[in-house]
């Protein structure tokens, strides 16, 4: 942490003592020191990895956009605080990752070392996270905030400094989530058929579910691998439908599963209301056509428990009509205001001093603040004091390997119009 020298000369403090008194010069010091934080002078660059394009691009295109908001939000506050000509964001560039491992580490090349932001906000893909961070962010001290979900991405993170934070509730808590309610639904020791996407999300969250399935007693008769760039599903949905089976897990994005729901229901065999679905999965409607899939349930850990979530989704949808508003996007707009907060609590704009001050700033002790009072937190902290930023998903509370704990999970079901939306929001402890 810099630190910011209040050089008095010696002679000086004597007379002081002399003309004031040894306690009126001691009250006066803090003051002293308080002034010499509040000349901090501090620019952060940010820069977003996400695929703008390609199976991702509309959750990619407003996860781009909650960052812009929030960057443009937080030179807002500091600005009518009388702060912006000394602290402000900027978001420096958006990269497209087109959902792969490849353009990921190229795109973040880019932010990284032309650009030289200081921090990463993306990707939505674990495997493009994955590929990144280790490649690119992490090797060149640069934060990333994921909205990765695969549990295993904060040990990347290793024995150094945590630059990469994950603050969506990771697989291994919605893999449970899921076996859970499957076990109500359908016996706990039921045979079930899954169907995960061939990726580091796919195959991980199904690996989860699976381990925790049968730990349950249950039992999974067909685990069938879906590769997301075939041209067509027959095979995959036979495999799908044998065994009757008591229901169904799939693990994939709307896209490809679209492409699966035709063969699935020419089966004759499978039923959407025994069907469960990933946090991918809540809304399919746009991507779902012929008879859609009304009934058919999935999971997503609750992004919106903030006080502030309903201000958050009522500036985006002012701010972007032209995009389908999703919950999630407020990790993306949480984060920006999370790793300006660290940085002004490390008085510096270098990243592994950021991470130094993240677990300080999202969690206890120090008065609550939400983005809505960002510029008074930002006082609060050049004053030296202790703050809680409540993000618009709710405490976010990070540990110090990156990571939150969620304990609410919200439960979507489709409707006859084929739109998913929210029936139940549950709480679970693992």
């Amino acid at each position: 942490m810099a630190s910011f020298p209040v050089r008095l000369n010696r002679r000086r403090i004597i007379e002081a003592a002399g003309s004031i008194g040894l306690g009126a010069l001691a009250s006066r010091l803090p003051d002293r020191l308080a002034a010499a934080q509040d000349n901090l002078s501090l620019t952060l660059k940010y820069g977003v990895l996400v695929g703008l394009t390609g199976d991702a691009a509309p959750a990619g295109q407003a996860w781009n956009k909650a960052v812009s908001l929030g960057i443009d939000t937080l030179n807002e506050k500091l600005a009518a605080a009388g702060l912006g000509d000394r602290l402000k964001a900027v978001l420096t560039d958006s990269q497209d990752s087109e959902g792969t491992a490849q353009r990921g580490v190229e795109a973040a090349t880019k932010l990284v070392t032309v650009d030289q932001v200081q921090v990463v906000i993306g990707d939505l893909f674990s495997s493009v996270t994955s590929a990144a961070a280790q490649s690119v962010v992490i090797p060149n001290n640069v934060l990333m905030f994921t909205g990765g979900t695969n549990p295993a991405l904060t040990q990347l993170n290793g024995s150094g400094p945590t630059l990469l934070w994950q603050p969506v509730a990771a697989d291994d808590l919605q893999g449970q989530v899921l076996a859970k309610l499957m076990g109500e639904a359908f016996s706990a020791d039921a045979d079930v058929n899954a169907g995960v996407r061939n990726d580091a999300y796919g195959t991980g969250l199904g690996e989860v579910f699976r381990g925790a399935w049968e730990k349950g007693g249950g039992k999974i008769g067909e685990y069938v691998t879906i590769n997301p760039d075939q041209p067509t599903y027959d095979t995959e949905a036979q495999q799908l439908v044998s065994g009757d089976p008591a229901g169904w897990l799939m693990v994939d994005f709307c896209p490809e599963f679209a492409k699966l729901v035709g063969p699935l229901q020419r089966s004759g065999k499978w039923d959407p209301t025994k069907t469960f679905g990933s946090d991918t999965m809540i809304d399919c409607g746009t991507e779902v056509k012929e008879a859609g899939v009304p009934g058919m349930r999935a999971v997503q850990a609750n992004a919106s428990a903030g006080s502030s979530f309903k201000d958050y989704q009522q500036l985006f949808q002012s701010k972007a009509s032209n995009l389908n508003f999703q919950a999630f996007t407020a990790e993306a707009f949480d984060s920006v205001f999370i790793a300006f907060l660290a940085a002004v609590a490390a008085k510096s704009n270098d990243p592994v001093e950021i991470s130094k001050q993240v677990v300080s700033v999202t969690n206890p002790p120090g008065d609550d603040y939400t983005y809505l009072d960002i510029d008074k937190a930002v006082q609060a902290l050049l004053a030296g004091k202790d703050i809680h930023f409540n993000g618009a998903t709710g405490p976010i509370l990070f540990n110090a390997q990156g990571r939150v704990t969620s304990t609410a999970y919200d439960i979507w079901q489709v409707g006859a119009d084929g739109r998913g939306k929210v029936v139940d929001t549950i709480s679970f402890k693992a």
